[in-house]
């Protein structure tokens, strides 16, 4: 997962700090399956809305707390492994350059050499003892969360920063693979994960395009 070199912390909107914990969550959840403890947390989280059915990210946000309820942590790693892992090929690609269309800037062949030079420029880089690629989805909603948050190494990124961010490295590939999952038959519980990923990025799409 991304950490970064230089900065400070500045509060946050109460806004910005649900995107942030919803990036957060969601970079947990593709980053390996979730634990007991987590699942726990997830199923015991309020509604967005007093009415489950008021936008399709309270909707979604209702069934992943519902089917985390349920879950068992064992068939939810057994789930991620047949979805994610394996040997050789994973069924659906966590990576977004997989994902990502060559009609878009940044894209295919492109898309890990401009992010990576990117995270360069944002003073952003891997944190030690981590293999994993940058452009694993996990990477990039953590890039997210920092470039929110900040932390006590790097200073939250502006509004603009954050837009320009979105639209060049996640926009090109979320819709893709969040459907990829969903359609799987392999899905049960990362249907649920995807539906809400989905959700909440095509509304950080559409608010930061105006922002």
């Amino acid at each position: 997962m991304p950490s970064a070199t230089i900065g400070f912390v500045r509060p946050l909107e109460p806004e910005d700090r649900v995107r942030a914990d919803l990036y957060a969550l969601f970079a947990r959840l593709f980053f390996g399956p979730p634990d007991a403890g987590l699942l726990r947390t997830m199923g015991s989280a309020r509604l967005i809305a007093e009415e489950a059915d008021t936008s399709p990210l309270a909707i979604a946000w209702a069934r992943l707390a519902a089917a985390s309820r349920v879950m068992d942590p064992d068939a939810a790693s057994d789930e991620y492994e047949a979805l994610f892992g394996g040997v050789g090929k994973s069924l659906i690609s966590p990576y977004a350059s997989y994902h990502a269309s060559a009609n878009t800037p940044g894209a295919a062949g492109q898309y890990l050499v401009d992010l990576r030079q990117d995270l360069i420029e944002r003073g952003i880089a891997l944190q030690e003892g981590q293999s994993i690629p940058e452009d694993h989805c996990a990477a990039l909603f953590e890039t997210m969360r920092l470039l929110i948050a900040g932390n006590d190494e790097v200073a939250a990124s502006t509004i603009e920063e954050q837009r320009a961010f979105f639209a060049r490295f996640i926009a090109p590939f979320y819709a893709t693979c969040c459907n990829a999952i969903s359609q799987s038959s392999v899905a049960n519980f990362y249907r649920t994960v995807a539906e809400c990923t989905g959700s909440f990025l095509a509304i950080e799409d559409e608010s930061l395009a105006i922002a």
